[in-house]
C-alpha cells in the first residue's frame, strides 16, 4: 500500500473533507484513512459520535488531524464557532467511515439526533458512506431499503467487504480497505463529464516467452506507466480495463484486471476487450505494455514441462529468434488507439513512421539516454505525437504525466 501512495503527488492538496467516524471495531481503520488522505495533501476535520468516543479518544484524531474534533462536548458557537453548522460551511466532501448501521438508516430517514448527523443534514456538498456492520444488520430489510434510498440522493456508498467479521461469524459486512476508500474519495474529486462512463483499455507491464518452464525472454518494464494510465483515467470516471503483467501498485477494485504474460495473452485480451466493446469507435486503447521484438523461434507448448539441462546447451546458448507479432499493427483501429514507443536515437522520426504505418490516432514517444531510464524511473518525460502535432509533455512523475496524456487523448 505505502508504493501506491508514494507514487500519487499531491492529488488532494487544498481539498476540505470532513471524516465523520461511527461507533465500530472498524474505527482503527478511519486513523489510516485520514493519514492516506492527508499524505495525498488533504486537509482533513474529524466529527465523532458517542460511540465512536466509546473505542478511541478525540485527542488521537486531533493529534492527527491537528484539528479540534467536533463532538457533542465540544460545539461552540463563540466568536469562533465549532459546531455543525460551522463544520458543514467549511468542508467540501463529508466522508462517514466507518458508518455505523444505526447510523446509515438515520441518515436515509433524516434524523440527526447528535452532532455527526446534524453535521451531515447540514452538509449540501459531495457525500460518500462507508459501511461497517454485522451481516445480518447490513442485510436486514430496513437496512437495504435505506442503501436504496441513499443512492438514489447521490451519496456514493462504497461497497462492504465479505470476511472474518469482529463476531467471529465470516460475511459481508466488514468496511472496506482505507486505501480503497481514498480511491474514491478521489474520484470523487476528480471526475470529468467528458471520461464519465467511457470504455478505455490500458496495456502495461512487458511480454514474456518461455524458452523452458524456468526461463524467459522479457524486458525491464516496471508496468508503472502503464497502472498510472489506467488509475488516472479511472479517477477521471472511465471504465477501465488493464492488461498486464506487472502489478506495481495497488489498483482500485473498480478497474477490471486481467494478467498475462506471453504477447499472445496480450493479442487475445485486447481483442477480447475490443469484441466486449457495444460503441468501440467511442473508446480508447493505450498501448504502453513493451512487447518483445523477437520470440524464440521454437516455443515451448504450455502442456510441456522441461528445463534444459547445461550437458543440454553447452558452453554457449544459441537462441533462434523469429520477429514477433505486432499487436499495433495487427488490431482493429475503430476505437482511438495510443500507442507508445521507446528510442534511444532519431527518436520522433522513427514515431512519425510508426505513427503512419500502424495507422494510430497517437504515439507516446520515449527516450533513453546514459542521463535517464524510463523504465526503471519513477519521473519520465513524453512527447505526444499525432501526424501534425509533437507536444513536449516535460519531465514529471508517471502519474501525472499519465494525466496529461489522458488530457490529450480528449483533443483526439
Amino acid at each position: 500500500m505505502q508504493e501506491t501512495v508514494r507514487s500519487l503527488p499531491q492529488l488532494l492538496k487544498g481539498r476540505r473533507i470532513i471524516l465523520g467516524v461511527c461507533g465500530s471495531v472498524a474505527i482503527y481503520k478511519s486513523l489510516e484513512i485520514l493519514r492516506i488522505l492527508q499524505k495525498w495533501g488533504a486537509d482533513v476535520r474529524v466529527v465523532m459520535s458517542k460511540g465512536a468516543q466509546e473505542f478511541i479518544t478525540p485527542l488521537l484524531f486531533e493529534s492527527l488531524s491537528h484539528h479540534q474534533v467536533l463532538r457533542a462536548e465540544s460545539q461552540s458557537w463563540s466568536e469562533n464557532p465549532h459546531n455543525h453548522i460551522e463544520i458543514a460551511n467549511w468542508g467540501e466532501l463529508f466522508l462517514v467511515a466507518p458508518c455505523s448501521a444505526n447510523t446509515l438508516n438515520k441518515i436515509a430517514h433524516g434524523i440527526a439526533d447528535n452532532v455527526l448527523l446534524e453535521s451531515f443534514l447540514a452538509f449540501d456538498g459531495k457525500k460518500i458512506i462507508a459501511p461497517s456492520a454485522n451481516t445480518k444488520m447490513l442485510e436486514n430489510p430496513a437496512s437495504v431499503e435505506s442503501l436504496r434510498i441513499l443512492e438514489q440522493r447521490d451519496i456514493l456508498v462504497i461497497q462492504t467487504q465479505s470476511k472474518e467479521l469482529a463476531c467471529g461469524s465470516v460475511g459481508n459486512g466488514a468496511l472496506a480497505e482505507p486505501l480503497e476508500i481514498a480511491f474514491e474519495v478521489v474520484r470523487t474529486f476528480l471526475q470529468e463529464s467528458f471520461w464519465l462512463g467511457k470504455s478505455l483499455c490500458v496495456s502495461g507491464g512487458g511480454s514474456s516467452e518461455a524458452l523452458d518452464s524456468v526461463r524467459f525472454l522479457s524486458n525491464f518494464s516496471s508496468g508503472k506507466m502503464g497502472a498510472s494510465l489506467a488509475l488516472g483515467a479511472y479517477f477521471l470516471g472511465a471504465q477501465v480495463c488493464f492488461i498486464t503483467s506487472q502489478m506495481p501498485f495497488i489498483l482500485p477494485l473498480g478497474i477490471k484486471i486481467q494478467r498475462v504474460e506471453s504477447t499472445q495473452e496480450y493479442f487475445e485480451a485486447i481483442q477480447h476487450w475490443q469484441n466486449a466493446q457495444t460503441q468501440l469507435k467511442d473508446s480508447y486503447l493505450f498501448m504502453a505494455a513493451a512487447i518483445s521484438d523477437y520470440v524464440p523461434k521454437n516455443p515451448l507448448k504450455k502442456s510441456e514441462q522441461k528445463k534444459f539441462k547445461k550437458s543440454e546447451i553447452g558452453a554457449e546458448w544459441n537462441l533462434a529468434l523469429r520477429e514477433n507479432l505486432d499487436i499495433l499493427a495487427t488490431i482493429s483501429k475503430e476505437q482511438k488507439t495510443i500507442g507508445f514507443k521507446l528510442e534511444s536515437q532519431n527518436g520522433i522520426e522513427s514515431a512519425k513512421s510508426a505513427l503512419r504505418a500502424k495507422n494510430l490516432h497517437a504515439i507516446c514517444l520515449n527516450t533513453i539516454s546514459e542521463a535517464h531510464n524510463p523504465l526503471s524511473s519513477q519521473n519520465n518525460q513524453v512527447f505526444w505525437i499525432q501526424p501534425k502535432l509533437v507536444k513536449d509533455l516535460g519531465m514529471c512523475d508517471k502519474f501525472s504525466l499519465a494525466l496529461k496524456i489522458l488530457q490529450q487523448a480528449k483533443e483526439l
